[in-house]
């Protein structure tokens, strides 16, 4: 029996220690992330242009009030809508206005698809870390994209119902049952998006999708506090973020004097496009400013940014989670491995491993490590201690000498090699602390050539 229980604790014990190494690493970042947030300033105030609030810069835990994010999607979308009502307001002589309108409505139909695709990849996608099925919910809103261009089709038949009509009456024999096809085309389209809609989003589809998005949810939620981890300690990331903003700034009020110099809707349109990806810019800053723009989900936020919603918004500010862990707690949870999968690591790491770093490396950064190679140390002399190594090594060999000249022969080269090094080292040391300039002036080299000499053999003949 003893045996049967062995062979079948065997493939748990190895996929725990083949988990535990990149269960820790990222336990150590996300506790990185937990320690320097807070004192990172927010970057100065850039233009927003027309992202809808989504470039717009806030202090810590604000978020936007505005709806819609303008992105290039989003922003293709309005232009290709203005396109089509330009082209519907054309005359053509000899044709009838019918076919146009058709034409203008077929362009602007494409709007609606562009928007739908936008909102399904920003919905679910754009908000990981926010909802909790991302990958579901943009599979779902397919369902919407297909239904969309149905506005595309029924346009189309609209502009070929009106070849057959007026001088080109003639036409119509062929012209008609072409345009009645295309309209029981799109509204097959309409009715068909629909029904995918509802299937992409039943149970047995969620069901497949959930997975995924447990799976990818605590990688980028993780990945973005990394990121703005390394920023906080390095203290790169507001003059990082800064610079993003006022470069997004220029650029959104460049858009905005590209479109009101234009004077029509399309060029509006472009410069609304600029404006964005200027928008686009400013948001990148909260991958590494957790207290800037877009800090509360970098990278979901970012594809939000570049995409576009007509709903949503980007976030403001850090991120309002307390545990940048939890993400990934739920999952070790779900994999049946306890609530608090991590508390066990984080009592092994010593409840916050990384608190005592700043006061470590201050004072004496190597005060516990002469203390532990036998002397006492100081902030002026942290190295003295290694000179009573060098005296203790010299004592041990001469002891040696004493009682056989075999182990004086053993034990003479590393003696005198590190009596070298120990001596360097503390003149170095000594000169530094004292502020002296004799061993500067007079050879500045002359250590690394005596340890360099100690490191030589020496030649008998």
């Amino acid at each position: 029996m003893s045996t049967h229980r062995l062979f079948n604790r065997r493939p748990a014990a190895s996929a725990f220690l083949s988990l535990r190494t990149p269960l820790i690493a990222v336990a150590v970042a996300g506790l990185l992330a937990a320690c320097g947030g807070s004192t990172v300033n927010s970057p100065p105030t850039a233009s927003t242009g027309t992202g809808g609030g989504s470039g717009s810069t806030g202090g810590g835990g604000t978020t936007t009030t505005t709806t819609g994010t303008s992105g290039a999607v989003t922003g293709a979308a309005k232009t290709t809508n203005d396109l089509g009502a330009v082209i519907a307001a054309q005359t053509i002589p000899g044709l009838s206005p019918q076919v146009t309108q058709g034409l203008g409505n077929a362009v602007s139909g494409t709007s609606a698809t562009l928007n739908s695709l936008a909102n399904a990849v920003t919905s679910g996608v754009g908000q990981i870390g926010a909802t909790p099925n991302p990958v579901g919910t943009t599979v779902a809103g397919l369902g919407s994209v297909v239904s969309s261009t149905s506005g595309v089709v029924q346009g189309l038949s609209t502009a070929v119902d009106g070849l057959g009509s007026g001088n080109l009456a003639p036409l119509s024999p062929v012209t008609t049952p072409l345009a009645g096809a295309l309209s029981t085309t799109a509204t097959t389209l309409n009715a068909g998006g629909a029904t995918l809609g509802n299937t992409l989003g039943s149970v047995p589809v969620q069901q497949v999708t959930q997975p995924l998005s447990t799976a990818i949810t605590p990688i980028v939620t993780t990945a973005g506090l990394v990121t703005q981890a390394a920023g906080t300690q390095t203290g790169l990331g507001a003059p990082v973020g800064g610079l993003l903003a006022q470069v997004g700034g220029a650029l959104s009020s460049a858009g905005s004097q590209i479109g009101a110099a234009s004077g029509n809707p399309v060029g509006a349109d472009a410069g609304a496009l600029v404006a964005s990806l200027g928008n686009t810019v400013t948001n990148a800053g909260g991958l590494v400013n957790p207290n800037g723009p877009n800090g509360a989900l970098p990278i979901p936020g970012l594809i939000t940014s570049l995409v576009g919603n007509t709903n949503l918004s980007v976030a403001n500010g850090p991120p309002s989670n307390s545990s940048p862990l939890s993400p990934l707690q739920s999952v070790l949870a779900s994999l049946g491995l306890g609530g608090n999968p991590l508390g066990s690591v984080s009592t092994l790491l010593g409840g916050t491993p990384l608190a005592g770093l700043g006061s470590g490396l201050s004072g004496a950064p190597l005060g516990s490590l002469t203390s532990t190679l036998g002397g006492t140390g100081s902030a002026a002399s942290p190295l003295s201690s290694l000179s009573s190594l060098g005296g203790a090594l010299s004592g041990v060999a001469g002891g040696t000498a004493s009682g056989s000249g075999g182990g004086a022969q053993a034990l003479g080269p590393v003696t005198a090699l590190v009596g070298q090094l120990t001596g360097t080292l503390s003149g170095a040391a000594g000169s530094t602390a004292s502020g002296g300039s004799a061993g500067a002036s007079g050879n500045p080299a002359s250590g690394l050539t005596t340890l360099v000499g100690g490191l030589l053999p020496v030649n008998r003949k």
